[in-house]
């Protein structure tokens, strides 16, 4: 993504974030614009302890394609609004909570320039502050480098100004990913540093592939970069390829691979969403090499 595009967190409901969205497009005349939403997968409760994997799997794919089926209705509220279809992106991540999401795509994807709500449109009031939990952990726990705008009912309640405070943790984590990551286009990493030994074989034998052929970051381990088959959260909030995650805790660690804090625990949660996301994306890429 390149750094002058704008991203809306929005919900699964369209009219909670309507107002949101035509915010962005009324003010700031945005010309990429990327919709992110976190989905919160079902999982098994004390009600839905009868239901094997097959079932538990059934109704995850069925409340990621309603997932999906409102983010296009989304994007079609921006071409109706003037936006280019190929330049509205859209971003799905998986996770337990939605503000911790949030905050990983903002690490992942160096984003600079985000919207979100700031409470729901019924809270409103003059003078109000930011009410939703999930904002206000955005606004606290996110890297400094990002520019935010919290919105209710289609009015500003409050901007947080981007700014580059290496002092920030937030930002200690984001160096962290970028310095473990491949570039991507639009990454502040230079593309043209020299890689040696395998990384730089790696490069070339996917120098072959089309840019459409990359799988998305999001899809692959955080600890062996590779794209994910079996992917598992851990107590951190992020998503591992269960075998890697698995080898690093038998190996004695209990500390987080991706921001190195002490795990609260060693227990591991299928990510079923992910899990189809990553098989239906290999399904229409048969040219991905891994």
């Amino acid at each position: 993504m390149y750094s002058d595009v704008v991203y809306v967190a929005v919900n699964q409901d369209v009219r909670e974030s309507e107002r949101t969205l035509l915010w962005t497009l009324k003010t700031l005349h945005v010309k990429k614009l990327c919709l992110l939403h976190v989905h919160i997968p079902f999982s098994r409760n004390a009600s839905s302890c009868a239901l094997d994997e097959s079932e538990i799997n059934a109704i995850q794919e069925s409340e990621l394609k309603t997932s999906k089926v409102s983010l296009y209705k989304y994007r079609d509220l921006c071409t109706k609004k003037g936006v280019n279809k190929e330049d509205v992106d859209i971003s799905l991540i998986s996770g337990y909570g939605v503000g911790e999401g949030i905050v990983e795509l903002i690490n992942q994807k160096n984003i600079k320039k985000l919207v979100m709500g700031a409470a729901a449109d019924p809270h409103y009031s003059r003078g109000m502050s930011i009410t939703s939990r999930k904002a206000e952990y955005v606004s606290q726990h996110a890297p400094t480098r990002c520019k935010m705008w919290f919105i209710c009912k289609g009015k500003l309640i409050k901007t947080r100004e981007g700014s580059f405070d290496l002092g920030n943790p937030s930002d200690s984590i984001t160096q962290f990913h970028t310095s473990t990551q491949k570039p991507n286009k639009g990454n502040e990493t230079n593309p043209d540093k020299e890689h040696s030994g395998k990384e730089q074989e790696n490069d070339d034998q996917k120098g072959n592939m089309s840019e459409a052929d990359c799988a998305p970051q999001d899809y692959l381990c955080p600890i062996s970069k590779d794209i994910m088959r079996d992917p598992h959260v851990a107590a951190d909030g992020f998503t591992y390829e269960a075998k890697n995650i698995r080898a690093w805790l038998n190996g004695g660690k209990n500390t987080s691979p991706n921001t190195g804090a002490k795990l609260a625990n060693r227990q591991l949660t299928p990510n079923y969403t992910l899990r189809s996301l990553i098989k239906d994306w290999l399904q229409q890429h048969p040219n991905y090499k891994h």
